[in-house]
C-alpha cells in the first residue's frame, strides 16, 4: 500500500528522509537495507542517493523522484502562484521576459512551455476563473461572457502581471486543448464586438507585438503560428487590425521562401487601397528611415537568405533590383554574386540591376560560393593574403559546401584561420552544425579546444549553446575542454579525463569556477556527473566569487538532485 502525504510534508522533507535513508543503509542497519530491497529486490551494490529517492518515490506510488517532486512543488504553490506560472507558460513570448518587460535571455518558445500551462489547467480548472485573462487564454467561452458581463471595461484591461490584453493574450496562446478549435475564433469576435482594440500591441515599449503579429508567428526562435492563424487574421483585420504588421512581415521573412503570408496581407492592404504603404517609408520593424521602404528592407531578407520566390515576388509589389541590404549597406545585387546564389543574380538583372563590381577578395569570396576553383587557385596564388581571412570559410558553411573548405585547405588556408576575436574556422563550424567541414578541419590539424576572444568559448561550448547536439556528440570525442564537456554531460568523456588527471575535478578552466559549476541542465546528467567529480575529489565546499557553493549554484539552476548529492558529500567532507 503506498504512503500519503500529509499536510507537512514537502519536497524538502523528503530529500532529507532519503539521505538519512541512504546514511542508514551505509551504516549497515538492517530495517534500513530491507526497506530499499523490498522496493528493488536483488539490488546488489551500494544504493547511491538517486536510487534511494526513486524507492522512496516508489513508496509514495510514483513511477519517479521527478514526479514525486513535481507532485509537491505544485501542491505547495498557492493559486496566486498557478495562475502566474499558466500566464506565463501558456503563450508566445519571443524573448520578453514577464516579469521586466524586456526582451532578453528568456527561455525559449516552444510545445513544452504550452504542455505545462495545459497539465496545470487540467489540474486545477478554476484557474480559468480567476480573471478575464486567465478565462482568455484558456479558451473558456463562458467565463470571459461571465467577466464582461459584469464588467465591460475589462475588455481593455492589462493584465498586472506582464501588461497583456485579453486579445493579445489569445492571439498569443499556444495550449493543446481541445477548446481552441472550437471556441478560439468565437472568443476572439467576442472581444472584438466589447471593443477590443485589433492593433493594440504588448505594452507602450513592445507596440509593434500586435495580436496579428501573435496569430501569424514565425521569427527567429520559429514560433508556432496560431491553429487557426489565416481566419484569425482575417477576423482581425476586418475589425480594424493593420494589415502592414510590420514585425509579422520580418518574422515571416527569415527562415521559408514562402510568399504565402506576404500575398495575404497585401490583399488585405489593396483592399484598403493601400499597398503604396508598402513602397512608402519603411515602418521601424522593417528598418525605419535607414530603408528605402517595406518592400526593400524585406528584399534584402530575401536575397541574403537565398529565397528566390519572396524576391521575385517582392520586386513584382515595388522592390528594386538596385536596393541595399539593410544590415550591410551593400546593394542586394553584391549579396546574391558574393552568396552564390545564382538564380537570385538572374532575377535581379532580369529587374535591372547591374552587375557588380566586385573586388579581387570579393572575386574569391563569390568563387567559393559557386564552386569555382580555378578562380580560387589563380586568386590564391597572385594574392595568398585572401587565404588568411574567415570570409571564404563563412561563406562556404552558408552556402553548405564542405567541398571548398577543402580546396581552401588545399590551397594552404590554415585550419585555424580566424576573424579579429579569433573565432576560428571550428568555431564557426560549431555554429553552423557542420560536422562535415569540423571533422576535415581536426583532420587537417585544427586546434580542437581554442578560446575566442569575445566569449571565452571553444567550439564545444559554443556547438552546446547554439544547440548543435550531433556537432557536440562530434566534438566530444576530440575535446578536453573540461568545462564545456561539463556543460555537454559528456560523463564518459570526462571519466577518461579525470582518470588521467584527477586533479581536474577541482581545476578552474576559468577562475572561481571548478567543475562542480558546470553541471549540464539535464537533471539525471547533472546527478551523474556530479556523482563522477565528486568520486575524483571535486570539494563541494568551494565557494564561487558570488559566495555560492556548488550546492547553491546548481540549486538556483533547477538542479535540486545534484544538489542534494553534492550537500551530502559536503557534509561528509567537513567531517575530514
Amino acid at each position: 500500500m503506498s504512503r500519503t502525504f500529509s499536510t507537512r510534508t514537502t519536497a524538502d522533507c523528503l530529500r532529507r528522509e532519503a539521505k538519512r535513508w541512504l546514511k542508514a543503509i551505509g551504516a549497515g542497519e538492517a530495517d534500513a537495507v530491507a526497506r530499499f530491497l523490498t522496493v528493488f529486490p536483488g539490488h546488489a551494490t551500494a544504493p547511491k542517493l538517486r536510487e534511494v529517492q526513486h524507492a522512496l518515490a516508489r513508496e509514495h506510488g510514483y513511477p519517479t523522484w521527478a514526479a514525486l517532486t513535481q507532485e509537491l512543488a505544485d501542491r505547495a504553490r498557492t493559486l496566486e502562484e498557478r495562475v502566474r506560472l499558466f500566464l506565463e507558460k501558456s503563450v508566445n513570448r519571443y524573448g520578453t521576459d514577464p516579469a521586466t518587460r524586456k526582451w532578453g535571455d528568456y527561455e525559449r518558445d516552444g510545445g513544452s512551455r504550452g504542455a505545462v500551462a495545459a497539465r496545470l489547467l487540467a489540474r486545477h480548472p478554476e484557474i480559468a476563473r480567476v480573471s478575464i485573462h486567465t478565462a482568455a487564454v484558456a479558451h473558456d467561452l463562458d467565463a470571459v461572457r461571465g467577466f464582461l458581463a459584469k464588467d465591460p471595461g475589462l475588455v481593455h484591461d492589462r493584465s498586472d502581471f506582464d501588461g497583456w490584453t485579453p486579445l493579445a493574450r489569445l492571439a498569443y496562446a499556444r495550449l493543446p486543448l481541445e477548446t481552441v478549435e472550437p471556441n478560439a475564433l468565437v472568443l476572439a469576435a467576442l472581444l472584438l464586438d466589447a471593443g477590443a482594440d485589433p492593433d493594440a500591441g504588448w505594452s507602450d515599449k513592445n507596440p509593434e507585438f500586435t495580436p496579428l503579429v501573435g496569430v501569424i508567428g514565425d521569427g527567429e526562435g520559429g514560433q508556432a503560428p496560431h491553429p487557426q492563424a489565416f481566419a484569425f487574421a482575417r477576423l482581425l483585420i476586418d475589425r480594424g487590425a493593420d494589415p502592414l504588421a510590420a514585425q509579422a512581415l520580418y518574422n515571416t521573412s527569415l527562415r521559408d521562401d514562402s510568399t504565402e503570408w506576404l500575398e495575404f496581407l497585401w490583399a488585405e492592404s489593396a483592399k484598403r487601397g493601400e499597398t503604396e504603404r508598402w513602397t512608402g517609408p519603411a515602418p521601424q520593424a522593417l528598418g525605419g528611415a535607414k530603408s528605402r521602404s517595406a518592400v526593400a528592407y524585406l528584399l534584402g531578407n530575401a536575397v541574403a537568405s537565398n529565397h528566390p520566390r519572396r524576391a521575385e515576388w517582392l520586386l513584382e509589389h515595388g522592390a528594386r533590383a538596385d536596393d541595399i541590404n539593410f544590415y550591410s549597406r551593400q546593394p542586394v545585387m553584391k549579396h546574391a554574386v558574393m552568396g552564390g546564389h545564382g538564380a537570385i543574380v538572374d532575377l535581379l538583372v532580369r529587374y535591372g540591376a547591374p552587375r557588380p563590381q566586385l573586388t579581387e577578395d570579393e572575386v574569391f569570396v563569390a568563387a567559393v560560393a559557386t564552386g569555382d576553383t580555378a578562380t580560387l587557385r589563380r586568386l590564391a596564388e597572385a594574392h595568398p593574403e585572401f587565404l588568411r581571412a574567415i570570409a571564404p570559410v563563412k561563406v562556404a558553411l552558408d552556402t553548405g559546401r564542405a567541398d571548398m573548405v577543402e580546396v581552401l585547405l588545399d590551397l594552404g588556408m590554415s585550419p585555424d584561420v580566424a576573424d579579429d576575436h579569433n573565432c576560428r574556422a571550428l568555431h564557426f563550424a560549431a555554429h553552423a552544425g557542420a560536422v562535415a567541414v569540423a571533422r576535415l578541419l581536426i583532420a587537417r590539424g585544427a586546434e580542437v579546444d581554442p578560446f575566442d576572444g569575445r566569449y571565452g568559448g571553444s567550439p564545444l561550448t559554443h556547438a552546446v549553446y547554439h544547440g548543435q547536439w550531433d556537432m557536440v556528440d562530434f566534438l566530444a570525442g576530440h575535446s578536453r575542454n573540461f568545462r564545456g564537456l561539463c556543460f555537454a554531460g559528456k560523463v564518459d568523456r570526462l571519466r577518461i579525463l579525470l582518470t588521467e588527471e584527477p586533479d581536474r575535478a577541482n581545476r578552474q578552466d576559468r577562475p572561481g569556477e571548478p567543475a562542480l559549476f558546470c553541471l549540464p541542465d539535464n537533471q539525471e546528467t547533472a546527478v551523474e556527473l556530479a556523482e563522477l567529480l565528486l568520486s575524483f575529489g571535486a570539494d563541494p565546499t568551494y565557494r564561487n566569487p558570488l559566495g555560492q557553493t556548488p550546492a547553491e549554484a546548481a540549486r538556483r539552476r533547477g538542479l535540486d538532485d545534484a544538489a542534494d548529492v553534492i550537500e551530502m558529500a559536503a557534509e561528509g567532507w567537513t567531517l575530514r
